[in-house]
C-alpha cells in the first residue's frame, strides 16, 4: 500500500527525532570492555537501510574498535560513522575517531590519556579535537557490577559554522559511570558527564547516556542506547543549532 506524502513525512520526522545526534560527547565508558587474557581484540558494527517511496531514505552506520590488553597497560582505538540521506540531502552526517591509553597504578586506580577527532554536520560542528589526561577510580565492585568515577583535564578545539567560529577551551571532564548485570545475558549501564570551562566554570556541558544490552548468542547482541546533552556554548549565536540534543540508537553487535 502506498503511503501518502503527509504520512511519509510524519514517519520520517519520527525517525529523525529518534536519531538526532548528540555526538558532542562520545561516551567512551559505554565502549569499555573487560578482558580476561592479555592480547589483541576487535569488533565491527555495520548497518544500513534503504527505503523508496515518494522520497528515498538511505541510512548507513559503521564502527570499528581495536583493543590491546597488557599486564600494566591498555590501549583502545575507536572509529564511528553515521549517515542518513533523504532524497540526496544529509539529514544526519557525523563521525569520530578516538585513541586512549591507560596505565594501571593499582587494582582500583589507573591513569589515562586520550585524543579524539570528531565532526557533526547537523550541529554545524566542522571539527572538534580533544586531548586530555587524568585519573580513574574504581569506586565499587561486586561480581561483574562496577561503579567508576574520573576527573580529567581536557583541551578542546572547535570549528563551528563552516569555520567562521572557533573555540579554544580548557575543560574539566568529571564523570560517574556504572555497569550492572541484573541477568546473565543483560547489561545496564549509565554515564553522566560534567564538563565546565575552567577556571571560571562558565557554560558547562552536561550529558547523560544510558545503555541496555541483551546477549542473543556468544557473539551476537542487541543494544539500545539513549543519550541527552546540553551545551549552550556550541549553539551560541546559531539559531539553527539547539543547545539540548538527544539520541536513541538501536542495533545488533557482532564480536570476534
Amino acid at each position: 500500500m502506498k503511503l501518502g506524502t503527509p504520512i511519509l513525512y510524519a514517519l520520517l520526522l519520527t525517525l529523525l527525532a529518534c536519531s538526532r545526534v548528540s555526538a558532542q560527547i562520545v561516551n567512551i565508558e559505554d565502549k569499555r570492555k573487560g578482558f580476561d587474557t592479555i592480547g589483541w581484540y576487535g569488533q565491527i558494527d555495520l548497518g544500513g537501510n534503504l527505503t523508496r517511496n515518494n522520497t528515498k531514505v538511505l541510512s548507513l552506520n559503521g564502527s570499528v574498535r581495536v583493543d590491546r590488553k597488557g599486564r600494566k597497560q591498555a590501549l583502545l582505538a575507536l572509529a564511528d560513522y553515521r549517515l542518513v540521506q533523504v532524497s540526496g540531502d544529509n539529514a544526519l552526517n557525523a563521525g569520530f575517531a578516538h585513541l586512549r591509553y591507560a596505565y594501571y597504578l593499582s587494582d582500583r586506580w589507573r591513569w589515562e590519556a586520550f585524543t579524539q577527532v570528531q565532526y557533526n554536520e547537523q550541529l554545524r560542528l566542522g571539527l572538534r579535537t580533544l586531548v586530555g589526561t587524568g585519573p580513574r577510580l574504581k569506586l565499587f565492585s561486586f561480581g561483574d557490577n562496577r561503579v567508576y568515577v574520573g576527573t580529567l583535564y581536557m583541551y578542546e578545539y572547535d570549528e563551528v559554522a563552516e569555520g567562521s567560529i572557533t573555540y579554544r577551551d580548557h575543560r574539566l571532564s568529571a564523570y560517574m559511570s556504572f555497569s550492572l548485570f541484573p541477568l546473565p545475558n543483560v547489561t545496564l549501564s549509565n554515564t553522566t558527564y560534567y564538563q565546565p570551562v575552567v577556571p571560571d566554570f562558565r557554560q558547562p556541558r552536561v550529558s547523560s547516556i544510558t545503555s541496555l544490552g541483551v546477549k542473543l548468542t556468544d557473539r551476537l547482541a542487541f543494544n539500545t542506547r539513549y543519550s541527552i546533552t546540553h551545551d549552550a556554548l556550541i549553539s551560541q549565536g546559531l539559531d539553527d543549532v539547539p543547545a539540548t540534543t538527544s539520541e536513541w540508537i538501536n542495533g545488533l553487535r557482532y564480536t570476534f
